[in-house]
């Protein structure tokens, strides 16, 4: 083999060194790109979510599917609240001390429940019970606009008006737009309810007390 041979076959091998190369650093930098969950650390977004809330001193988290049917959760150190409209009808509560208090704003009335405090950390252990699970991560696109899902079997969780559907076909999608929570969708063959999620830490914080003028029943 001549001298211009053995050039022109070195040439060729760092050619297609050069393009392995390139090939995998654009499919890593894709693959960050299209919103990979995982961090550095290893955790998933839903993981960090949870993470974030939990160190918040106050927040709100509305799910909404309509004007008729949503709900607000807010929780301030100690004390939470909700306010659930479920088609068309409303019920608000106010939950601290280990008691809830249901408010009834037509009548300015409020009605306690001793010892009930189930809703007091609801957001937080909803999203506590999914974060270490397995899950599968997609893209799909959502009026309009394509968003980062995790996916989770088998959990009703963030379901509203599918809540009380057996658990076992149930998958449950959780759409970010970058790092923020969007929407949540919760999948039972082909049935399908899509919740918008607004979450902030700008909240009213008289939300989190009875008012003065009424009355308890």
């Amino acid at each position: 083999m001549n001298k211009k041979k053995k050039i022109v076959i070195i040439s060729i091998v760092i050619v297609i060194i050069i393009a392995l190369i390139v090939g995998v650093v654009i499919f890593l930098n894709t693959r960050n790109s299209n919103g990979d969950s995982k961090t550095s650390s290893g955790t998933t977004k839903i993981s960090n979510l949870y993470d974030k809330l939990s160190k918040k001193e106050m927040f709100s988290f509305t799910t909404i599917i309509d004007d008729n049917n949503k709900e607000v959760y807010a929780k301030s150190s100690n004390v939470a609240y909700t306010d659930t409209i479920y088609n068309g009808d409303e019920s608000k509560f106010i939950i601290k001390d280990g008691n809830s208090y249901l408010l009834n704003d037509d009548s300015k009335i409020y009605y306690t429940y001793q010892n009930n405090d189930v809703n007091f950390n609801k957001v937080l252990e909803q999203l506590d019970e999914i974060r270490n699970a397995e899950l599968i991560e997609g893209k799909e696109e959502i009026e309009g606009k394509e968003y980062y899902y995790e996916e989770y079997s088998g959990f009703t969780n963030f379901a509203f008006k599918l809540s009380d559907t057996e658990t076992e076909d149930v998958k449950t999608r959780f759409y970010f737009d970058g790092n923020d929570l969007v929407y949540i969708k919760t999948i039972i063959g082909d049935t399908q309810e899509l919740l918008k999620i607004e979450i902030t830490d700008k909240v009213d914080s008289t939300l989190f007390e009875i008012p003065t003028d009424y009355r308890e029943m």
